[in-house]
């Protein structure tokens, strides 16, 4: 599991099963169209056709499934009713905080408060194609927070799935701004290569960052919390009299990012990535095992222990040609999702 060839590379020394790094925080089938070419070729789902990823009952009808499913999980601890609502890095995060709170509260959790949805609004992109995507913006009943959750269709027979989520504060919308439009109304979607325009294609945000995060080179993103600052706090860590740390950052090709044009040109992208940190004990010194982390070990950690964590970033990209200060991060979902002792 771990990509740790020897002593070097990165991580954090406190671990949560989820947070939101800022201040302190944690289907229905699409009835696709068919389209009759001038040769007379039919084209079945839409493949071909541009059109709304979802219309917006659609849409509000998967928010709606997402929310009884999401109860019926989080009351239980149900690993696989989960697995029937979310997708991706979100997935492996959340299927991680169930199975250990499934190990402490074997009967679930008696006292679990239903979540509840207020004030949405859907970013509905046209497509061609699959899989296809759709942003629920929308307020619960657990703070007073936007909640941006994407959910993505595989292909015709598949059922939507959660696969991203951040959390903004109305500050950070504000500031993120408003999304462009296309003719029909629809937001725009960007495309995650070259052809993007925007100073990094949402496609490389993931490898870009880890190779920041390896030695702070380049200038792609704009320092902060989650760049700059982490760098300096990983110092702390990384040799101390007690352990030394070992950072190790990747992409999650595995979980493609999505991404939404801005007014300005810019993009609001929302990507994943994988974080390995591994401490080494001096001679002597005990290894400290997090409760979170042995539900989900491996080995025995006599003398290290390598915490393994997804993590979800909300950025905004700039155009190509104005890259201003770089990319700007306005929220940062952590969760651990392994554990390795040797």
């Amino acid at each position: 599991m771990t990509p740790f060839p020897g002593p070097a590379q990165e991580s954090e020394k406190k671990i949560m099963p989820i947070r939101r790094f800022r201040a302190t925080v944690a289907a229905v089938p699409l009835l696709a169209a068919t389209l009759l070419t001038a040769s007379g070729c039919v084209t079945v789902h839409g493949e071909e056709v541009l059109q709304p990823a979802v219309t917006k009952d659609e849409a509000a009808r998967v928010l709606d499934r997402f929310g009884k499913l999401n109860n019926k999980a989080n009351e239980d601890y149900d690993l696989g009713v989960n697995s029937r609502i979310e997708a991706g890095g979100l997935r492996e995060i959340d299927q991680a905080g169930l199975k250990v709170r499934k190990e402490d509260s074997p009967e679930g959790n008696p006292d679990y408060e239903p979540l509840e949805f207020s004030d949405t609004r859907y970013l509905i992109p046209q497509q061609r194609g699959w899989p296809r995507w759709f942003v629920a913006d929308t307020l619960t009943n657990r703070n007073d927070l936007r909640w941006f959750m994407v959910f993505v269709k595989e292909e015709p027979e598949s059922r939507w799935h959660a696969t991203h989520l951040s959390l903004l504060d109305d500050a950070e919308v504000a500031a993120i701004g408003e999304f462009a439009e296309d003719g029909d109304g629809h937001v725009r979607r960007v495309p995650l290569g070259k052809s993007s325009g925007l100073a990094v294609p949402p496609g490389r945000l993931g490898t870009a960052y880890a190779a920041y995060l390896k030695d702070g080179d380049g200038d792609d993103f704009a320092p902060g919390q989650h760049t700059s600052e982490r760098l300096g706090a990983r110092e702390q860590y990384r040799r101390t009299p007690e352990y030394v740390t070992q950072y190790v950052d990747e992409a999650t090709p595995e979980y493609p990012p999505v991404a939404l044009r801005l007014a300005d040109g810019g993009a609001l992208a929302l990507f994943s990535s994988r974080h390995f940190v591994k401490q080494t004990m001096a001679e002597g010194q005990e290894v400290e095992v997090p409760p979170a982390a042995g539900t989900l070990m491996k080995g025995t950690p006599e003398k290290s222990l390598t915490l393994e964590r997804v993590s979800q970033q909300a950025v905004v990209v700039p155009p190509r040609d104005e890259k201003g200060d770089g990319i700007v991060f306005y929220n940062r979902l952590e969760g651990l999702v392994g554990a390795e002792g040797s």
